[in-house]
């Protein structure tokens, strides 16, 4: 196994792996990625198509199918366990992954670079900085420790010579560790021109199959932007449920794309929209850079509170508006107020049953 080992789990994390290796050809000489292979079929087949790049960008990868059955997984652990013990500098895209913790007693690495796995990168930073556990945005409410969690231990180690965040995301470094900038060079250099189309693009959100967004506003809203937008393509996330995108189908029309790549190869492969509309979510960082200097214009809808789901944990709304303030802060995006279905005022408030 080779020196540098990364870790990915989702097309993002192996793009912005890719990102690292363009940007430190010195770092990346020796690097295998080792890809967990995830489960949905939309997601397996971005990541297949980001392999063959990998492989025209002479980057060895190596698939480990964690997720399969118990005796599967077991064996796939430990042919992985023997490559990240091995490994002198880790790069890592999902610090929150279960699959990653449990991987990491086994690491002597003496360097760790954390790629982007989308605006987690904000929370993780947050969370490594306070020394909370590492719980995902929107599985509820934060738990402290006074120690830290397993993670912070770890990052924590004499051995660990240099700890590096290679993000877009606009965080501040944790002590001790370092922010670099990834700004898409890798993409940009490798594709494009961007090719721009009449009318307006809307990408899809899984916030609904996360359960923070409830899916009937969210289908309402999605109809007013068609409407009001001329929006004619939605491109739906890798996660979004088939029963939820036939109905947006039927309601609006639109023409609803499965995109082959992430988002911010699609836009450099293929035509776009002269305005690209999308929810809170990590393209609202990563596009406006992949974009730069072409005439597509990102725009971002705001979410209204009133379509968070009553089981919600205020931390995940606050997670939400927070990405949504920092992404227009950063880009000066166009923010596009919350349409759709609302709660009626008191003074609309239907009548109670006789």
């Amino acid at each position: 196994m080779s020196d540098t080992l990364a870790l990915v789990e989702s097309p993002a994390q192996l793009l912005n792996v890719l990102e690292w290796a363009y940007v430190h050809p010195g770092e990346a000489a020796s690097l295998t990625i080792a890809v967990l292979q995830p489960v949905d079929p939309r997601s397996r087949a971005q990541v297949r198509r980001l392999c063959r790049f990998a492989s025209q960008s002479k980057v060895v990868w190596r698939r480990y199918e964690v997720r399969a059955g118990y005796l599967g997984r077991a064996g796939e652990l430990v042919r992985l366990g023997r490559a990240v013990a091995s490994a002198r500098r880790l790069v890592i895209g999902d610090l929150f992954s279960r699959t990653i913790q449990l991987l990491l007693p086994r690491s002597k690495a003496r360097e760790v670079v954390v790629v982007d796995d989308g605006t987690a990168t904000t929370e993780l930073v947050s969370l490594l900085t306070s020394g909370g556990q590492l719980t995902r945005w929107h599985q509820g409410e934060l738990k402290h420790s006074a120690k830290g969690g397993p993670v912070n231990r770890w990052l924590a180690r004499e051995e660990l010579e240099r700890a590096v965040f290679f993000t877009c995301m606009p965080v501040a470094a944790p002590p001790g560790t370092e922010v670099r900038p990834n700004d898409y060079a890798w993409s940009r250099a490798t594709f494009g021109p961007v090719r721009v189309r009449s009318g307006a693009d809307l990408a899809g959100s899984s916030l609904v199959e996360t359960g923070v967004v409830d899916e009937d506003r969210y289908i309402d809203a999605v109809g007013w932007i068609a409407r009001h937008r001329a929006a004619g393509r939605y491109f739906a996330h890798r996660r979004e449920s088939g029963p939820k995108l036939e109905r947006i189908a039927g309601l609006t029309g639109m023409e609803i794309v499965h995109p082959e790549l992430p988002l911010e190869l699609t836009a450099l492969t293929e035509p776009i929209g002269r305005s690209l509309l999308t929810f809170a979510s990590t393209i609202a960082y990563t596009l406006p850079i992949v974009l730069d200097g072409s005439p597509v214009r990102v725009e971002l809808c705001d979410i209204d509170d009133a379509w968070i789901t009553p089981d919600t944990a205020e931390r995940s709304v606050d997670f939400l508006r927070r990405i949504s303030a920092l992404a227009v802060d950063r880009h000066n995006l166009t923010r596009i107020p919350p349409q759709g279905r609302r709660r009626p005022e008191p003074s609309q408030a239907l009548p109670a049953p006789q």
